[in-house]
């Protein structure tokens, strides 16, 4: 199984679809593996509207840029977002700016042209907002593309690696953000805390509850703050 942070809009769903689960097959557990999953995603720009058949990893990346569609973002943030090992986030990148069937990509990489062993935590991705589908040299308004390809996994042992310096990467940066709030208020609600804690990392990753509950309750324990 290869971790991976869901949009919230799939992730809203996991509860129903284990409910109903739960009340058909009495006894049983569902198992999640979402690099064998796919979907449906509608792009749609100036250009016209595609339907494009993606990978769960490749979703999770486009999500990236839901709240902020003309926004670049670095290789380091999109590995905080999605929570890919760095090899499965890399390889499903270059799916998104160099797929062989597309002469117009679906996301731009900067430096241009730049190769995969190339990319540094600095490398930045954009949207690609003339990205359309191209037949006969004619830019069409409308089509399906399917983009899953054959995208291979990478060893247990690197994704276990991987996992792991990003969820520290993770912490790190909420316990940073919680001294950040508490300096410049000294004191603040629970509710209005993880607000503000949600804004400030929002543009890195979504941080879930339970990670803002643990690094509280280490703060705390740690004499950083108090309740």
């Amino acid at each position: 199984r290869v971790p991976v942070s869901l949009p919230r809009e799939l992730e809203d769903f996991i509860p129903e679809v284990e409910e109903f689960y739960k009340c058909k097959h009495s006894g049983r557990k569902l198992q999640w593996h979402h690099h064998m999953s796919n979907g449906t995603l509608t792009f749609a720009n100036k250009t016209g509207k595609f339907d494009l058949e993606v990978t769960t990893f490749q979703m999770a990346v486009l999500y990236c840029w839901e709240s902020r569609r003309y926004d670049s973002i670095s290789l380091e943030n999109l590995r905080l977002a999605t929570e890919l090992p760095d090899s499965e986030l890399r390889k499903t990148l270059w799916s998104l700016v160099a797929f062989p069937k597309l002469k117009r990509q679906v996301l731009l990489v900067e430096p241009a042209g730049s190769k995969v062993v190339e990319w540094t935590e600095n490398t930045t991705f954009k949207i690609n907002h003339d990205f359309g589908l191209v037949k006969s040299g004619k830019v069409q308004k409308r089509g399906r593309i399917n983009l899953i390809g054959r995208l291979q996994l990478s060893t247990d042992k690197s994704r276990e690696e991987d996992n792991e310096g990003i969820l520290q990467l993770r912490i790190l940066r909420t316990q940073e953000a919680i001294r950040k709030i508490l300096k410049m208020r000294k004191r603040v609600s629970n509710a209005q805390l993880q607000t503000e804690l949600v804004d400030i990392l929002k543009n890195m990753f979504l941080p879930s509850k339970k990670l803002i509950k643990e690094q509280l309750e280490w703060l705390i324990e740690n004499k950083y703050m108090k309740r």
